[in-house]
């Protein structure tokens, strides 16, 4: 199934859920695999989630949820779909677990969020005792990709209830082999943009 994300269309989804907490998703890496094999790409993810509501877990044990990798161009790259029946609670509220073939998600419950993470919360601290921080953990393989890896990397999580939860790696590293290329991604910062440059009013002939 093709799906065509943009952020202009997450950023309404999350202003629509504005009256709950929005929860925060910070990704420390974003690795994929382009191969020229077939059903032989591959990609995965690292971070931290904040669900300050506490209505992200049981609503993947509910509904489940989606899996997306778009490219710079924010076209879809690779969709993965995990049905309710392939997510399970882990024992003592510890967060969810979600695994179809060759692909496999998980949030587990933690107190520790990074040091460089942009939290309005906690700020300059690497621990909290706050039980609303989970580190993410995602591996998709036996994926055919869509459309070609360009940088930057984005990871969106789709969560019937919730919402579609995304960040975006900017500083990437490409290495293009003869069967491969492998892109790797962490954090950095979003290149400047350039405001257009108004074109002058043309000054009036004289007669």
């Amino acid at each position: 199934m093709r799906r065509a994300l943009s952020l202009v269309a997450l950023g309404v989804t999350l202003a629509l859920t504005a009256a709950q907490t929005v929860p925060t998703l910070i990704l420390t890496s974003i690795k994929a695999l382009d191969t020229t094999r077939a059903n032989k790409d591959q990609w995965s993810v690292k971070g931290y989630f904040n669900d300050p509501d506490g209505n992200a877990v049981p609503a993947i044990d509910d509904t489940g949820l989606s899996a997306l990798l778009l490219n710079g161009n924010e076209d879809t790259v690779s969709e993965t779909n995990f049905d309710a029946d392939d997510c399970r609670l882990l024992n003592n509220d510890k967060g969810v677990i979600c695994k179809v073939t060759g692909a496999r998600f998980s949030l587990k419950r933690t107190k520790r969020v990074p040091k460089d993470a942009m939290l309005e919360v906690q700020r300059n601290r690497n621990t909290t005792t706050a039980s609303s921080y989970y580190r993410v953990s995602g591996v998709l393989r036996r994926q055919e990709f869509e459309n070609t890896l360009s940088s930057p990397l984005i990871a969106a999580f789709g969560i019937d209830g919730v919402g579609e939860i995304f960040d975006v790696n900017y500083k990437c590293t490409e290495k293009v082999g003869t069967r491969a290329t492998k892109f790797l991604c962490t954090p950095g910062t979003a290149p400047p943009t350039t405001a257009p440059t108004a074109t002058p009013t043309p000054a009036p002939s004289v007669t």
